[in-house]
């Protein structure tokens, strides 16, 4: 464990990883540079507002119209090919288009602009799938979200400079040149960098590839929905998130100055600030889930941002009209104005949160999907990302022209309809909000030492098994777990009011006394095996109750019936450092202190299915106990 851990740490300087990163991070920039640079000399090029918009719109437009058009082929090429050949081909197509992009900034020809911003389009189209389905061919599982985090952050970092770049240069006397000279540059950076990228398999080789650009994007639908319920909710999950961002993006500008009456040095303080607090919370995110997928900071991220919009909708004492005069504040007049200055931490708490939100998604997307499906699974992500942004572009002049709204009343509207797509997903992916009420019990109430979880099988059934100290035990195995587990709970508890709806929502499965109620004992049994049968893991607690005392007590027959049934390993768990919690029968009622890390889950290596018995499998545990006592643990 001590080299996995000396592994992540040194992800970012793997030739397995930073090759990629790298690509990204300048083909991310210069598409934001030559994008911002367009935008600004097709505004100032018209005659008037509405031919600058118009122009401004359609370039927009431009750029999002390939990932509509050509996402479906993306994502068959990405699947069927070896993937660092078609990176390389890719960023080598950026060179020329680059090459033309220079000549239509020089020229300040208005179509050979619009033109090589619907290529720069159509190229990030084909990289999508691509940089996102070779991450989990290179990456470990427990790294799969560090990877995330720090393509994600680089993303939303390059996308600033980028953008601050083009603003500048462009409007400079020598500005044209130097942009033209820093894309071509870029350009060449980035297909240099891409030749050192991995060679990563093909998915599919057989995969039939189709030139229809209809029925290639129909047939991504298709693979979509053959997913689980967690794929698909976490697509759409990031495609909610596009959609906020582009309107954030969007609005900010016109939000600092007739909100915060800020000059355009706060307007560009507050967009680095926004910028930068993703790229921040997609860096945290992998402090907070302990170098695994752990949804259970996404529903905190989609809470979080709901909040922070809810108090950037609440507009300040002072705005634009009702100034005496029309002079804007600068900077440092802000941060010393009333209540001014927090309007850049709310604009910073939605940053933060977006990153806890959105990275744990995309890693559950490369990991859950089946590796033959899943550049198929980013271009379907993709197109979706883009539908919801022209969403966003509608309902914004809807709300802003039409029916005359202010942007802190679109952000109060935002606030509300986040809050009920959250509880949408939440309710029909409960995996989620389970996950999301562990975290809360095992993160924040206590602080949890795991050893051993990477006994766990990373797919496949197999059966876990465990002492028995408190009411919560089956939450901490499930901290410890990179997978979900599906645990026998004793049927009185599993039906009780105030706790059926959790173990529902957990899969869990209620077990009776076979003297009391032999039906519901056969029909547990025969759900465990249907689990098994399934490829999950089953998380039984073999003594059969809670200890009186501390100690392990005998273990029944019942694992050894499992096992005869479907023979599958059986993994030994010991959980220390609950007896005498406010949850244990030695209860001590009061809050568990939240310095220090007071329960430890130490998961022992697997036992063969012909070598499984009751007896065997509690002088496990016992060991593995005796083990924690001596502080191994």
């Amino acid at each position: 464990m001590q080299d996995n851990k000396k592994h992540q740490r040194a992800l970012l300087k793997s030739k397995r990883f930073l090759p990629l990163f790298v690509t990204q991070f300048f083909s991310a920039l210069n598409d934001n540079i030559y994008k911002q640079a367009v935008l600004l000399l097709l505004i100032f090029q018209t005659a008037n507002v509405a031919d600058g918009a118009f122009y401004a719109n359609l370039a927009a437009g431009l750029f999002i119209l390939p990932f509509f058009l050509f996402s479906g082929m993306a994502g068959q090429i990405a699947e069927k090919k070896e993937k660092s050949k078609l990176i390389r081909t890719v960023k080598l197509a950026e060179i020329p288009i680059m090459l033309v992009g220079a000549v239509a900034i020089s020229t300040q020809s208005v179509w050979l602009m619009l033109t090589t911003v619907f290529l720069t389009g159509l190229q990030s189209t084909f990289f999508g799938p691509l940089k996102y389905s070779i991450l989990p061919q290179h990456v470990a599982a427990d790294e799969l979200t560090k990877a995330n985090g720090l393509v994600e952050s680089a993303t939303f970092v390059a996308i600033l400079i980028g953008t601050t770049f083009g603003t500048y240069y462009i409007t400079q006397t020598v500005g044209p040149t130097v942009i033209c000279v820093a894309i071509i540059s870029l350009a060449i950076i980035g297909y240099l960098s891409s030749r050192s990228i991995p060679i990563s398999a093909a998915n599919d080789p057989n995969l039939v590839f189709t030139f229809n650009i209809f029925s290639s994007t129909k047939s991504l639908f298709r693979v979509l929905n053959s997913q689980t319920e967690s794929v698909g909710k976490s697509v759409l999950g990031i495609s909610w998130f596009w959609f906020i961002g582009a309107i954030i993006l969007t609005a900010l500008p016109n939000y600092v100055k007739y909100v915060m009456v800020g000059d355009e040095l706060v307007v560009t303080s507050a967009l680095v600030v926004f910028s930068l607090s993703i790229a921040i919370g997609s860096l945290l995110c992998e402090k907070l889930s302990r170098s695994r997928i752990e949804l259970g900071i996404v529903p905190f991220g989609a809470l979080l941002i709901t909040l922070f919009l809810y108090l950037l909708s609440q507009e300040p004492a002072m705005s634009f009209y009702q100034l005496p005069s029309e002079e804007l504040f600068t900077l440092a007049q802000i941060l010393h104005t009333g209540d001014m200055y927090w309007h850049f931490i709310w604009m910073a708490g939605i940053g933060i949160a977006s990153g806890f939100y959105t990275v744990p998604l995309y890693a559950l997307i490369q990991q859950r999907t089946v590796e033959s499906s899943r550049s198929r699974i980013i271009a379907a992500n993709n197109v979706l990302n883009a539908l919801f942004m022209v969403a966003s572009a509608v309902l914004s002049i809807i709300m802003l022209s039409i029916f005359a709204w202010t942007i802190p009343q679109l952000f109060l509207l935002l606030a509300g309809l986040n809050l009920l797509i959250s509880v949408y997903i939440y309710t029909k992916v409960p995996e989620f909000f389970l996950r999301f009420v562990i975290y809360l019990l095992t993160i924040c109430m206590y602080r949890v030492r795991t050893k051993g979880e990477h006994n766990i099988p990373s797919e496949g059934a197999a059966v876990l098994v465990s002492n028995h100290v408190s009411f919560v035990d089956w939450m901490f195995i499930l901290a410890a777990s990179p997978r979900p587990i599906r645990f026998m709970v004793f049927a009185p508890i599993y039906y009780s009011p105030a706790l059926h709806w959790l173990f529902k929502m957990a899969k869990a499965i209620p077990i009776d006394s076979e003297k009391s109620n032999p039906q519901a004992f056969q029909e547990a049994f025969d759900e465990v095996a249907k689990a098994l049968d399934n490829g999950e893991l089953v998380g039984i607690f073999p003594e059969g109750r809670l200890t009186g005392d501390g100690s392990i007590d005998i273990f029944r027959r019942g694992i050894e019936r499992i096992i005869q049934r479907s023979p599958v390993a059986v993994i030994p768990v010991h959980l220390g450092g609950l007896w005498g919690s406010m949850f244990s029968r030695k209860a001590k009622w009061r809050l568990p202190r939240l310095k220090w890390s007071l329960v430890a889950v130490t998961v022992g290596e697997p036992i063969a299915a012909n070598a499984v018995t009751a007896d065997e499998l509690r002088e496990r545990v016992v060991a593995l106990k005796e083990q924690y006592e001596k502080g191994a643990v």
